[in-house]
C-alpha cells in the first residue's frame, strides 16, 4: 500500500542529494559542458571557499556561447535561488517553477550542504495526494511544437527559447515520432569540447548542424491513460524531464517536470490566491511588470467567476521585426479546478497581447463550463 504525503510536511533535508556536484569561478566552460553531459546535470553550483557564489545553466551557456571554451565559469555564471535544508520541499518546488531550474542547490549560511535534482522532487511526488492516479492526458500540453531530422539546430534552438522548453520532438520524413534534441544536445553541437574550440562557423557562414546528427532515439512515449505515477517512474528510470503521450502513433501532447510540478503545487492551498508566472521577459523596467500583472489580475478575476485559478503561467517571446518597435509572443497555460487551458497570440503591443491571451482562456473555460452543466442536467439512465 502506498503511504501517501502533504508537501508541506517535507522539508528540503529529507530529500536532498549531500555529495552535491560543484565547480569553481575558475573552472573552463569546456570542462563544464563535459561534466553536464556525463552526469546529466542541467546546472552546477559555482563554490568559492566552500560557499556558493553563483550557478552555470544549460541555458546562460547557450545564450553566451560566443565565449571561447577556454573562458571560466565566472564570465557565465548568474544569481541563484536562496535555499536552505530547513525550508520545506514545497518552496524548493516553486523555486523550480519559477527559475526554471531543474536542479537547486541548498546552502547553510552560505556555504553549499547539498543539492536539490529533479530525480529527488520526483520520487516524492509519486505519493502526492490527489496528484498520482490521474492520467497524463489531464495534465499533457497538446498541439506540440516539433522539428524535423533535417532542420538545423539553430531552429530548434529558437523553438526552445520561444517556448521556454528544453526538450523538442523530432520528426523523421513521415510525419512520426523519430527522437528528441534537447539543450545539451544543441550545446554540444555548438561547443566542440574535445577539440578545445567553438566550430560553429567557417569564415563568415554558420556550420549547418542537423537536428538528426544529434538528437537522441527513441524519444520517451507514454499513453494518454498512464497515470502520473506511472509518467513520473518511467521519467526516473531513463533520467529524463520530458515525455511525449502516443496516442497510437499520432504525437498527442507532451509531459514536463515543470507539468507535474505545477500540478503538485496547485493541490497546495494558497494564502496569497492565484500563483503566477512569468517568463521570457527581458524588460528590466518594474512598471511594465506592474502593468501586465494588473491585466493578468483583471483577467483572472473574470475568469474566478467561472472556476476557481489556481496556477497562471505565461511564456513571453520577443521578436524584433520593424526597427525599434517588438512583437510579442505569448504562451499562457492556467490551471483551473475544472481543468488545464491554453493559449497562444501575438501582438505588436505587450499588454494588449496579455489581455487577448486571458480573454482566450476565459472563452475556453467558459466553454468547458457550459459543457459540464450540460452533462450534470442529462437525466442519469
Amino acid at each position: 500500500m502506498a503511504i501517501l504525503i502533504d508537501l508541506g510536511n517535507i522539508s528540503i533535508k529529507d530529500v536532498m542529494t549531500k555529495d552535491a556536484t560543484s565547480v569553481s569561478k575558475d573552472d573552463k566552460i569546456s570542462d563544464i559542458i563535459s561534466r553536464m553531459s556525463e552526469d546529466g546535470i542541467h546546472e552546477l553550483p559555482v563554490v568559492e571557499e566552500g560557499n556558493v557564489v553563483g550557478i552555470v545553466t544549460y541555458a546562460t551557456l547557450l545564450k553566451n556561447r560566443n565565449f571561447p571554451l577556454t573562458s571560466k565559469a565566472e564570465v557565465v555564471m548568474q544569481h541563484f535561488p536562496q535555499l536552505s535544508e530547513l525550508d520545506p520541499l514545497k518552496k524548493g518546488i516553486e523555486m523550480m517553477i519559477n527559475s526554471g531550474l531543474n536542479d537547486l542547490p541548498v546552502t547553510k549560511n552560505g556555504k553549499l550542504v547539498g543539492t536539490v535534482y529533479q530525480r529527488d522532487v520526483l520520487k516524492q511526488l509519486t505519493k502526492v495526494r490527489g496528484l498520482r492516479l490521474r492520467p497524463v492526458s489531464e495534465i499533457m500540453t497538446p498541439s506540440v511544437e516539433t522539428v524535423c531530422e533535417d532542420d538545423d539546430v539553430q531552429k530548434a534552438l529558437s523553438i526552445m527559447r520561444g517556448l521556454d522548453e528544453k526538450n523538442l520532438p523530432v520528426l523523421d520524413k513521415s510525419g512520426r515520432l523519430a527522437g528528441v534534441v534537447g539543450m545539451m544536445d544543441i550545446i554540444k553541437a555548438v561547443w566542440k569540447p574535445k577539440t578545445g574550440r567553438k566550430e560553429f562557423k567557417t569564415e563568415n557562414k554558420p556550420v549547418e548542424v542537423l537536428v538528426g546528427s544529434v538528437m537522441n532515439r527513441p524519444a520517451i512515449s507514454i499513453s494518454p491513460d498512464t497515470i502520473i505515477e506511472d509518467a513520473i517512474r518511467t521519467m526516473i528510470k531513463k533520467d529524463v524531464s520530458t515525455t511525449f503521450v502516443m496516442d497510437e502513433d499520432e504525437l498527442a501532447g507532451v509531459v514536463t517536470l515543470r507539468d507535474i510540478l505545477e500540478q503538485a503545487m496547485s493541490l497546495e492551498e494558497r494564502e496569497e490566491g492565484v500563483y503566477v508566472q512569468l517568463t521570457g521577459l527581458s524588460v528590466e523596467d518594474p512598471d511594465v511588470y506592474d502593468s501586465l500583472y494588473s491585466v493578468i489580475q483583471k483577467g483572472l478575476i473574470r475568469i474566478s467567476k467561472i472556476s476557481l485559478p489556481r496556477i497562471f503561467n505565461s511564456h513571453i517571446a520577443t521578436f524584433n521585426h520593424e526597427g525599434l518597435r517588438s512583437k510579442y509572443s505569448v504562451h499562457s497555460r492556467l490551471t483551473c479546478d475544472n481543468g488545464m487551458f491554453y493559449s497562444k497570440t501575438s501582438d505588436w503591443d505587450l499588454f494588449r497581447a496579455m489581455n487577448t491571451s486571458l480573454e482566450a482562456l476565459e472563452k475556453e473555460i467558459k466553454k468547458e463550463h457550459e459543457k459540464d452543466l450540460t452533462m450534470r442536467k442529462k437525466p442519469k439512465r
